[in-house]
């Protein structure tokens, strides 16, 4: 049985095509898909309990969480949610699935000894698709839009205590971090933690420049990615063990320093990566 979890956050416009897209492409050993609907000020969450209405399911559990954060929600997942699976699938609300990519992923993932940590999506579109895959095949990455991850890995980050500091940008680096040490961040991979199955996974439309919304999502996934570079020069620093539950004093730190540590930055991402990191502090700051 496998579980699928869908992160969401102001998805009003794509979260009935997705979930829809979920369902189609799973077949009866799918136990439940849980929404994450993280710190959505749209109404995502509507229109999800309207997709399950008409898809008349009980299969979806739609979770509200206040806080608008995607680590937040991993964290909450894995420690407070997730039930029993033999495989839980993380994915995002803006990609297209392959086709029975839920069932194939898991099939592969049941007959491959020992057993990996994470099997990946496999990334079938975009500018970039040769990097992406050279990052597959070179480094074992996997992306967080579509991943599914065993019950033995999951038991395991309990295990360990392992919480993604709430408040850390680009988180796909990290995950791809733990799951190829067992959580112990050596500088060298373990073998056989992540695999793939090629022409498996995702796609998604390529970006506009005629588009506001896609302008925006250009210039968010800029600011998370290069404020996620500097956040992991402190993170590196430290052992596992003693990464701090919210990034809050490091961004400060990065804020207070912000020339120095932007420094290989040119203007335009400075400027970008600056309005998220006060963003960021704003936010945990009217939290306290």
């Amino acid at each position: 049985m496998y579980n699928i979890i869908m992160f969401a956050y102001n998805e009003a416009g794509h979260i009935d095509f997705a979930l829809k897209n979920v369902f189609n492409n799973v077949d009866d050993r799918l136990q439940n898909v849980y929404l994450l609907a993280n710190g959505c000020t749209d109404n995502t969450i509507q229109i999800a309990e309207k997709t399950k209405s008409e898809l008349q399911t009980n299969k979806l559990k739609i979770v509200e969480i206040s806080i608008g954060d995607k680590c937040n929600a991993w964290n909450h997942y894995i420690h407070d949610i997730g039930e029993n699976a033999d495989c839980h699938f993380f994915v995002d609300a803006d990609v297209i699935f392959s086709h029975n990519c839920f069932p194939i992923l898991f099939d592969e993932l049941n007959k491959t000894e020992p057993k990996p940590n994470i099997i990946g999506g496999y990334p079938l579109s975009g500018r970039n698709l040769d990097f992406y895959r050279w990052l597959i095949e070179e480094r074992s990455c996997f992306f967080g839009n579509l991943y599914g991850a065993t019950q033995e890995y999951i038991e395991m980050i309990r295990d360990k205590n392992f919480y993604m500091p709430v408040g850390l940008n680009w988180i796909d680096s990290f995950l791809t971090k733990a799951a190829n040490t067992d959580i112990e961040f050596y500088s060298k991979n373990l073998p056989n933690k992540v695999i793939h199955k090629k022409g498996v996974g995702f796609e998604f439309e390529s970006l506009s420049p005629f588009k506001w919304a896609d302008i925006k999502l250009y210039k968010n996934r800029i600011a998370r990615y290069e404020l996620g570079m500097i956040q992991e020069t402190y993170l590196d620093k430290l052992k596992r063990q003693d990464w701090p539950r919210r990034m809050h004093g490091i961004n400060l730190d990065i804020s207070s320093h912000f020339d120095e540590k932007a420094k290989h930055l040119g203007p335009i991402k400075k400027y970008l990566v600056k309005k998220r990191l006060h963003k960021l502090i704003a936010q945990e700051e009217s939290r306290e």
